[in-house]
Parts: C-alpha cells; sequence; structure tokens
C-alpha cells in the first residue's frame, strides 16, 4: 500500500470494554468477538486505541489498565493475554479538543454521549477519511455506513462514519472507502487485497482498458468483484459445477457472467488470449463478467487449489476475440 494508507481508519471506542453489567461467562463470549475482530486488522498502523481508554471503568472499581495488568484484573487468563498482545500492536492516540462531542446519534436511536474513541473517529472523518469505529455487537449502532449526528454545545452537523461489529464488517468498510473517498483510477489496487481478500490480481490488469470511463465502470467492477469474492467459488460448489445454475444465480444478483463459448475454446488464438501468468504460472481466465452486452470485460478463473481457493482477476478489457 502507498502511505497515504498506512494511516489508521479503525478506532476502537472504548464502548468494546464495558463488561460491568456481564455476568462471567457473558464477560468471555465479549472477549472472544472482541479478539475475532481485531486479530486480523492489527498490525501496529491501521487500528487506534485511545490512551485514555485505558482510565475507563470496565468492571466494577475497575479500570481496563487494572483488568489487564493486575494479578486480580478479574478477566480470565487466556483471554486476557490476548487482549494484552492486541492492544499492544494498535497505535497509540491521544484525544484533542477536536474529538469533543457532546451527543451523538444514527437514524433511529437516541441521543448518546460518545466514547473517546468514536469521538475521534468522527473528527477523523470530518477531514474526508473513510473511517471505521469498533463498537461491541451489542451496541446499539447497527454494522455498516451511517450518516452519524453530532451536537456540539448547541451546533449539529452530519458526518459519515462506519461501524464495526462483527469480522465480516470489514468488507463492507473497505468497499465503502472506494465511493467514500472517491478513489482514483491509480491508487484502486491499493485496496483490493482488503477490500477482496479472496481473489487474486494479476499485475497485468490496467483500468484504462475498458472501453467505459473509470468513474462510469466503478460501480459495476465493485459489485463484480465483490460477488466474485463473497459467492463464486461457493455457488460452483453449491451447483455442482452446473453454469448455467451460477449463471443464473448471478443473474439474481443483478450480474451478467459465463463461461467462454465452444467456439471460443475452438479457436486457438482466441482461447490464449485468456492465458495470464501470475506469480510465474500460467493460468486461464475462461469465465467473464460483463457490463454491457458489447464493451467492458472481467476474465477471471476457476477457484485455484494451490491459492486456497482463491479466484483470480486476470483481464480488464473491453472485449476479447471469440
Amino acid at each position: 500500500m502507498e502511505n497515504s494508507d498506512e494511516d489508521y481508519r479503525v478506532v476502537i471506542g472504548e464502548e468494546c470494554f464495558d463488561w460491568r453489567e456481564l455476568t462471567a461467562e457473558e464477560r468471555r463470549d465479549a472477549l472472544d468477538a472482541l479478539a475475532d475482530v481485531l486479530q486480523p486488522l492489527v498490525d501496529g498502523r491501521r487500528v487506534a486505541l485511545m490512551n485514555a481508554a485505558y482510565d475507563t471503568e470496565c468492571l466494577p472499581s475497575n479500570t481496563l489498565a487494572d483488568a489487564l495488568y493486575s494479578p486480580d484484573g478479574e478477566l480470565p487468563h487466556d483471554e486476557r493475554r490476548l487482549l494484552q498482545r492486541l492492544l499492544d500492536k494498535c497505535r497509540s492516540v491521544d484525544a484533542t479538543d477536536t474529538d469533543l462531542t457532546s451527543q451523538v446519534r444514527v437514524p433511529n436511536t437516541p441521543w448518546h454521549e460518545p466514547s473517546w474513541g468514536t469521538g475521534h473517529a468522527l473528527s477523523r472523518a470530518t477531514t474526508g477519511r473513510a473511517m471505521s469505529c469498533l463498537l461491541p455487537s451489542a451496541h446499539s449502532w447497527p454494522s455498516g455506513w451511517h450518516t452519524v449526528e453530532r451536537d456540539t454545545d448547541g451546533i449539529q452537523d452530519d458526518v459519515r462514519l462506519h461501524v464495526l461489529r462483527v469480522p465480516e464488517d470489514t468488507l463492507t468498510f473497505w468497499r465503502g472507502v472506494y465511493d467514500h473517498e472517491r478513489v482514483p483510477a491509480d491508487r484502486f489496487f491499493t485496496l483490493t487485497s482488503d477490500a477482496f481478500p479472496d481473489l487474486l490480481f494479476a499485475d497485468s490488469l490496467r483500468l484504462n482498458h475498458f472501453k467505459g470511463a473509470y468513474a462510469e465502470v466503478l460501480p459495476w467492477l465493485l459489485k463484480l468483484l465483490a460477488a466474485l469474492n463473497d459467492h463464486f467459488a461457493r455457488t460452483l460448489a453449491e451447483c455442482g459445477g452446473d453454469q448455467s445454475r451460477v449463471k443464473d444465480r448471478f443473474s439474481a444478483l443483478g450480474l451478467d457472467i459465463s463461461p467462454e463459448s465452444a467456439n471460443t475454446k475452438k479457436n486457438v488464438k482466441a482461447w490464449e488470449q485468456r492465458n495470464v501468468t501470475y506469480q510465474k504460472v500460467t493460468y486461464r481466465c475462461e469465465w467473464h463478467g460483463k457490463r454491457l452486452w458489447d464493451r467492458d470485460r472481467v476474465h477471471f478463473s476457476l477457484p485455484i487449489a494451490e491459492h486456497d481457493g482463491r479466484v483470480l482477476v486476470g483481464i480488464f478489457t473491453n472485449h476479447l476475440d471469440t
């Protein structure tokens, strides 16, 4: 990724550490759920934790610092050690005056006073940067992108913010970054490994190989890549390789995909155009999705066993020979 994408986009809300009303079993479940979300994300740069979080009361008369590092911290040993390691990998951030917000809400929920983490995520989001706030699954704010209303000393404004509660929410966040930040074509591939982790992308891909302009093609391209990532391998398995059924499943999603025709396979020159080299190995991208009947194709492979069943997206083009 480019340096501009190495700065943190996810902030942990201190609400994740409020275990005061939970039973011992519920507390263990909450710790496990928090670890499940954090483990794929924390790498020292992408997730931030407010230093003030360590002073918040997470258990009756017990701060987060006490719960994590005191011998009688009241948290189960294994879960406590794992959370220590995960939080140690987060960026430490000090709260500033710009993070102060009196009350916040998303539509159809009550006003409430936000944590420092939520306030900080909102503050950064006002600069136009796509931000996500990690909140517990029991929080009243649902997962996904929201327009958050802020009331600061009687001054109200709206801020777009993503709410992350379960691991699957990370995909909706990274895919939403493209629209939120109007990611230009020369930065498109800086986000693909996060937005579409079950796809591989050939180094030869170029967005200017489409006939349509980038802004015109982008919504369809993101929709297609998301569906390939989330559904293609599973749909092939469920349909027993029945290509017609696979096409129908994607048609129901509003997408037109198909394998190459028998005539194309008989045309040696045309068939070789579907060959793509990835990590010095050649694969055939024998399926394609099309934006319009006569233009803009994405050619992709069947799931590749040696790459853990990932699908190679190998060709962006106006139209190949048939």
